[in-house]
């Protein structure tokens, strides 16, 4: 009988930690993503998201964020809530990542408790987590671990989906590395480019943000909306793209508590939303990624979906 590898018992604890999957990458330099995003940036696709223009040597070589780290372990949490849209009674709709708690808080309280696991193992590790936190091709980390690939709406999409969070654990314990997930399963499917209500995929693989309503109803701070794009029904981002892909049609409900649907997402009405007040706002998303748009900006989004609906 032979010992199981130390590899084996890291990516059976975070199953056991509640993580969809678990992969291991070496930590390379990323310069082909890195050209991909210079042109990019030089085409102001990223609109007034400025943070993109910082920390691009990180992006290209991530070991900077941690020195010495030696491998990348990359772990997927589903978010699926395919109940959300059948029982919702209200048209307006919110991205389905954000009905739940903040993802960020809850998917790093896993990978600290998965990174005090790594210490059990190996007292020596110095490890550091990340979550949607860094300058990092987090996608690209996914398809080097082995756990999908990068789909044309440009998300990460694996054989049961794309409505997951990524996290990441740098390391300086050496282990072996995945074999990278180089096939691209969306052959010629173009569902995604031809859902998109604003054509914000301007090509497959390339998102304009200044077309996108994640952007517009997320992270858009200086540039004006743009009259032209109508915001559909969403009053916090979108899922169009993502709902209309294939590989999602699986019903893989999570399985994560802090996940569960908050109920006013069900039983709100159009009325409801559009009658919310500051305190009602901060009650009701204290805990969720919606907070930091703001009260203003959620019923500035509020506003252009009704005009979109009516």
């Amino acid at each position: 009988m032979t010992a199981t590898q130390p590899q084996e018992l890291i990516k059976a604890k975070a199953l056991s930690l509640g993580f969809d999957a678990c992969g291991i990458a070496s930590c390379k330099t990323f310069e082909k993503e890195s050209r991909v995003l210079e042109d990019w940036l030089n085409n102001r696709y990223h609109a007034d998201m400025d943070f993109m223009l910082r920390n691009r040597d990180k992006r290209e070589k991530p070991c900077l964020l941690h020195p010495e780290t030696k491998s990348v372990i990359v772990v997927l949490l589903s978010y699926h809530n395919p109940d959300y849209i059948p029982h919702k009674q209200s048209a307006y709709q919110v991205a389905e990542y954000a009905l739940g708690k903040d993802y960020h808080k809850v998917v790093k309280t896993k990978l600290h408790l998965f990174s005090s696991y790594i210490n059990e193992l190996f007292p020596e590790a110095l490890n550091r987590c990340f979550v949607d936190s860094a300058p990092l091709f987090e996608k690209a980390f996914a398809v080097e671990a082995g756990l999908g690939w990068i789909g044309k709406n440009t998300l990460l999409v694996t054989p049961k989906g794309s409505k997951y969070f990524i996290g990441e654990i740098f390391t300086n314990i050496p282990l072996p590395a995945d074999k990278a997930y180089h096939k691209n399963h969306c052959a010629n499917c173009n569902r995604c480019v031809e859902a998109c209500p604003t054509h914000a995929l301007d090509l497959p693989y390339q998102l304009n943000a200044n077309k996108c309503l994640s952007y517009h109803s997320i992270e858009r701070k200086h540039i004006e909306w743009d009259n032209s794009i109508k915001s559909n029904h969403y009053i916090y981002g979108c899922d169009i793209c993502q709902q209309v892909c294939p590989y999602n049609a699986k019903k893989n409900t999570t399985q994560v508590e802090e996940f569960s649907i908050k109920p006013p997402f069900l039983h709100f009405t159009n009325e409801d939303w559009e009658q919310i007040n500051p305190d009602t706002f901060q009650a009701l998303f204290t805990d969720s990624a919606v907070l930091r748009i703001g009260y203003q900006k959620f019923k500035e989004n509020i506003r252009r979906a009704k005009e979109s609906i009516e």
